[in-house]
């Protein structure tokens, strides 16, 4: 029996002599806050590192990615900045994971005192949980000794962190960028272009001075036909065929457009130059109108337009003068009305009759 607990004194001995040991070897918070912080320098080190290689990168490279557009290759120098940060924030979230776990290994909140088992058991017996909590705060209070070696010596390494220096020249960027010339404009880029401008109506237009249609929608335009382009002084000069429509009526527009590029990413309308603008025939309502034909003083005769049918209608045409020259002219008449409006010529022609 003697020797049973001889054995055991021994066993106990050496647990004892074990756990000093191990303790006496246990890194210090100055080690580990040292450790974590050097973490924290590398992960500024790499991330500026990185700034200046993926700066190089573009620079060096730039011919063989082949852009088309200026779009593509802003994007490229954006996502290749947002990687680098990307892995810069998740190298700073390890650092953050393991200073927290670091920390919480001492804790140093009196509110772990106040936890529901804590004060179960403080309700059967408060002379036994008094001594706890003084012991608890003898224990926070090395806890916080503790963890202020650690935060000192962590924010010591990492704010006294040598970090490179990151050396980008963002107008070189740019001018690599504007180095790309897109090619001609798409329909695309040219109907977002288009909203909000005006179709205006040209003199001797059916339409009259001062009447245009403003594009409020690419849902209006039903059509966009690239009919000619031509490069002038650096410019591009495009015909343009229009398909215009908002209610019943659908349009069609010839114009000029002048697209420019300069430091724009993409070409972009400069301006419109409005040649000519119509209703497209559908021959539908061409029976709804009935002419009148009045003569007057001299060789002087009117003509008067009656809508026959349940629709509003516009009725476009040419009418001839006394010098033998054609007119334009349009004239919206109401369902089951007559025109109040009479034109003096010669002679007439309908050229349209459609909803408006």
């Amino acid at each position: 029996m003697e020797a049973v607990n001889h054995f055991k004194n021994i066993a106990l001995l050496l647990g004892v002599i074990i756990f000093a040991l191990f303790s006496a070897c246990s890194p210090s918070p100055e080690s580990i806050g040292k450790k974590i912080g050097q973490q924290d320098c590398d992960c500024q080190k790499e991330y500026a590192n990185e700034q200046n290689k993926i700066y190089q990168d573009f620079l060096v490279n730039f011919d063989s990615y082949g852009f088309k557009n200026r779009t593509e290759a802003r994007q490229k120098w954006q996502d290749m900045q947002d990687e680098a940060k990307m892995l810069f924030e998740q190298c700073k979230e390890k650092v953050g994971h393991n200073v927290k776990d670091a920390r919480s290994k001492f804790p140093t909140s009196p509110d772990d005192l106040l936890d529901p088992k804590s004060l179960e058991k403080a309700m059967k017996n408060p002379k036994k949980y008094a001594n706890e909590v003084a012991k608890k705060q003898v224990e926070f209070a090395k806890n916080q000794e503790i963890v202020k070696k650690f935060d000192e010596a962590y924010n010591s390494v990492k704010n006294g962190c040598s970090v490179p220096e990151v050396v980008i020249d963002n107008s070189i960027i740019s001018a690599k960028i504007l180095s790309v010339i897109p090619q001609s404009p798409n329909v695309e880029k040219l109907k977002q272009d288009l909203v909000r401008r005006r179709i205006i109506e040209q003199p001797n237009g059916y339409f009259g001075r001062g009447w245009s249609w403003q594009i409020n929608s690419v849902d209006e335009l039903k059509k966009v036909e690239i009919v000619k382009e031509d490069k002038a002084s650096g410019d591009y000069v495009l015909d343009v065929l229009l398909h215009l429509q908002k209610d019943a009526g659908l349009y069609e527009a010839d114009v000029r457009i002048i697209c420019v590029l300069g430091n724009n990413d993409d070409w972009t309308v400069d301006f419109i130059e409005t040649k000519d603008i119509r209703i497209v025939k559908t021959g539908r309502y061409d029976n709804c109108i009935v002419t009148e034909i009045r003569r007057g003083w001299g060789n002087a005769t009117s003509f008067q337009f009656t809508n026959n049918c349940d629709v509003n209608l516009v009725i476009g045409g040419q009418i001839m003068g006394s010098n033998d020259d054609w007119t334009r002219f349009s004239s919206r008449i109401n369902a089951n009305s007559t025109s109040s409006t009479a034109y003096n010529g010669r002679e007439y022609k309908i050229d349209f009759i459609e909803r408006q």
